[in-house]
């Protein structure tokens, strides 16, 4: 790389970077989603055996 190597590393380290950030916060949403996904489907459950009794 020469004299390029003081430009290449650096963008390497940040592309690392970015791509560990974005997998986590991926991952994250991930899961907040699916915790909202079950607190909604009980809800939901719950409004249709509500319905059933009457």
């Amino acid at each position: 790389m020469g004299e390029y190597g003081i430009f290449v590393w650096p963008c390497y380290g940040a592309v690392v970077v970015l791509l560990t950030a974005l997998c986590y916060l991926s991952w994250k949403n991930k899961r907040d989603d699916e915790k909202e996904l079950s607190i909604l489907q009980k809800q939901y459950e719950e409004l249709q055996n509500k319905s059933n009794k009457t």
